[in-house]
């Protein structure tokens, strides 16, 4: 089958954003250095990025459903490859923040393209659980590879290598993309269409895109994004901080009603928001987003207050990506005969035990003894509720709406990473330390650390709690329902 000969370079797209990410993120000192960057300005390297993904990310997901997957996939990897040949030969401060935003922006159009067509590959459902398997793998190597190279790159040849490496590699996908466009002609809703249908669509697309819920979707979540991001840096008690909160909330609270009540052809479906295991699916996203990249956050500035370099530092959550590389195989298995509901609690019971070990760490000798165990038990659990919410949310959805869901959850999982993760967990975590004698007390700086795993573990035992009212239908992609995989001792 066609599709299946192309399933590793769809993964392949994963993996290449994750690393992106993840040298971007270590390089950072370097390039401060480098470009004359201040702690303040430094920080749009990574916002830019943000800004343009998490806002894009609906709308990219949503032309793929219009145009067909394969052809947005093309256009953002080209968009990406052109954005990162920008990062890579600039030499001033705002050439390498647009090119980051331009990397975003090409990510939101790749990831939910990437993603439906590894859904729409597979029509047996147990098929498809499995290639989600591998997509997650892909997304956690580049976790695991992203700060080694990025450490590789910064120290031994130059920063300019960490977008050299992802030009290279994204391209050499591209032009496997290129060949199936050429090669093959597509018959469904993944593929590329024809000329005429194209036409057809473009003369069309102001209503199936859905303009002002499109409009209000971007404004607001790159309102959001920018108010949580500026927050953590320039303190919450700024006017602007404050006042692009407010606004954020009100534009996304009027495209909830717009969604909702008047548009014709939303662009958020509502049954995301009204069937409970795609609204369920969702907010587990969102929270584990949230534990994942707060407590990576938190770990980070631990470990190199212990005295670790940057480098060291990312070799030491080399057991984090591996656990999730080995999850992502092992759960696809157990999902069945154990049940959704079941795999769920037990998974946010491991992410509650690692998250409590973190809080006993007190210096360098305790990462063997605290830091490994915990690493390897809570990213199994947050691994494992990753996986249930990709098959949930993603694998079940209508075919033509398989673009459009697939970027609702990642924006979810987006959103809920900066929201509830990062910009929470901060914020906790900071107030702990000033109040206790600031980051020039170690006292102070640990018992802040350990606030924020505080904050986690609630976010984690909120998970349980949805976890007991959460079912998982594995749905043949048309229907959005049909044949399943059951909870044991339910009926479909």
């Amino acid at each position: 089958m066609q599709a299946h000969n192309t399933f590793s370079e769809r993964c392949l797209v994963s993996f290449i954003d994750t690393v992106n990410v993840g040298m971007a993120n270590i390089a950072l000192p370097t390039i401060k250095e480098a470009l004359g960057y201040n702690e303040g300005d430094l920080q749009w390297i990574l916002t830019a990025y943000s800004l343009t993904f998490g806002g894009f990310l609906m709308t990219g997901g949503r032309l793929g459903d219009i145009f067909g997957h394969r052809m947005i996939l093309f256009l953002g990897m080209t968009l990406f490859n052109i954005a990162s040949l920008v990062c890579a030969l600039v030499h001033t401060q705002i050439g390498l923040i647009i090119g980051r935003a331009f990397q975003g922006l090409a990510a939101a159009f790749t990831i939910p393209s990437a993603q439906s067509l590894v859904a729409l590959a597979f029509e047996n459902p147990k098929a498809r659980v499995r290639a989600f398997g591998a997509w997650g793998a892909c997304g956690s190597s580049g976790f695991v590879f992203g700060p080694i190279l990025g450490g590789v790159f910064t120290s031994l040849v130059t920063w300019k290598w960490i977008f050299w490496f992802s030009l290279i590699a994204e391209g050499a996908l591209q032009l496997a993309v290129i060949a199936l466009i050429l090669v093959h002609e597509h018959h469904h809703p993944a593929g590329t269409g024809t000329v005429n249908q194209w036409k057809d669509q473009l003369a069309t697309l102001h209503t199936c895109l859905d303009l002002p819920g499109t409009f209000l979707s971007i404004a607001g979540l790159i309102l959001l994004i920018y108010a949580l991001t500026t927050g953590n840096i320039d303190g919450w008690n700024q006017a602007n901080v404050l006042a692009t909160l407010i606004l954020a909330v009100v534009v996304l609270g009027v495209f909830l009603v717009l969604e909702l009540k008047f548009s014709a052809d939303p662009i958020l479906p509502r049954y995301m928001i009204t069937d409970r295991v795609k609204a369920l699916g969702c907010a587990s996203a969102a929270l584990t987003y949230a534990v994942w990249q707060g407590s990576n956050y938190l770990l980070t500035l631990q470990l190199q207050s212990f005295g670790y370099s940057a480098l060291a530092t990312s070799l030491r959550f080399i057991p984090l990506g591996v656990t999730a590389l080995a999850v992502n195989f092992v759960v696809p298995v157990l999902i069945g005969p154990v049940g959704a509901r079941t795999l769920l609690v037990c998974s946010w019971t491991l992410t509650l035990g690692g998250l409590v070990l973190f809080t006993r760490m007190g210096g360098a000798e305790d990462c063997w003894r605290f830091c490994l165990p915990g690493m390897v038990l809570y990213i199994a659990g947050v691994g494992t509720v990753y996986f249930v919410g990709n098959v949930s949310v993603v694998a079940t959805a209508k075919k033509e709406q398989q673009g459009t869901v697939a970027g609702v959850y990642n924006m979810f999982l987006n959103v809920g990473g900066a929201v509830l993760g990062v910009a929470v967990l901060t914020v906790i975590s900071n107030s702990v330390t000033a109040n206790h004698g600031g980051v020039e007390n170690p006292r102070a700086a640990l018992d802040g650390y350990r606030a924020g795993y505080y904050g986690a573990i609630a976010m984690a035992t909120l998970g349980v709690v949805l976890s007991l009212f959460f079912r998982l239908p594995l749905a043949d992609s048309e229907k959005g329902g049909g044949e399943c995989v059951e909870e044991p001792g339910t009926s479909a």
